[in-house]
């Protein structure tokens, strides 16, 4: 099952999760993926689809922690999986997801992505929201909500650790899949070794 952005559940899922929290937006959060999104709406401007490729893996690479995003995504499984095979997966999960963000992305076309707000959902988990700048109603993306879930370390830096659109959660996503994969090929290392198996295919290893 393709794990682009779906827009089968209303952005107001999302929103009422949000409004759900008793929290506080976050200035510095905002901040954050407002720079990234300035650098993003920059690539956004290129016909050029290798060029936006190139581009986007880049920011993947700049502003996404991979690696907590790939531990994340085996669910119960990372406390399970050996040395070896992390030095396997982390690499794949690298490639296959930066695939995800570029087929997702792949849609904008000289939109631009502006922060609309945030939610502080603990002091080291904060969502900030976003849409399309301009956009009118009855336009393709007028509806649309992005929201970007930030990881805050102990020092202050930032990171992102997973998108949505519409209410669905790309990393979430990827989690309940890795889980099936890892559950029906035996769990375990066993069931590790077959999702390696499977983003190997995927990414053309």
């Amino acid at each position: 099952m393709s794990l682009r952005f779906t827009r089968r559940i209303a952005a107001l899922a999302a929103l009422a999760a949000l409004a759900a929290s008793p929290a506080r937006a976050d200035a510095a959060a905002e901040l954050f993926v407002g720079k990234m999104l300035d650098e993003a709406n920059a690539i956004f401007q290129s016909e050029d689809r290798a060029a936006r490729d190139k581009g986007v893996e880049r920011l993947v690479d700049k502003y996404v922690d991979m690696n907590r995003v790939a531990l994340f995504a085996l669910g119960q499984y990372a406390r399970q999986i050996t040395d070896d095979q992390k030095s396997a997966y982390l690499p794949l999960f690298r490639r296959y997801s930066t695939t995800v963000y570029q087929d997702a992305l792949a849609d904008y076309s000289g939109q631009r992505l502006i922060v609309t707000g945030s939610v502080d959902r603990s002091a080291k988990d904060i969502v900030v929201a976003s849409k399309i700048e301009g956009a009118k109603p009855g336009d393709k993306f007028a509806e649309l909500i992005v929201s970007w879930r930030v990881y805050r370390g102990e020092a202050g830096w930032m990171s992102v650790v997973d998108a949505g659109a519409d209410g669905i959660w790309l990393a979430v996503e990827q989690q309940s899949q890795f889980k099936s994969v890892i559950a029906d090929n035996g769990g375990g290392t066993k069931g590790i070794d077959a999702l390696i198996a499977e983003l190997k295919a995927k990414v053309g290893n």
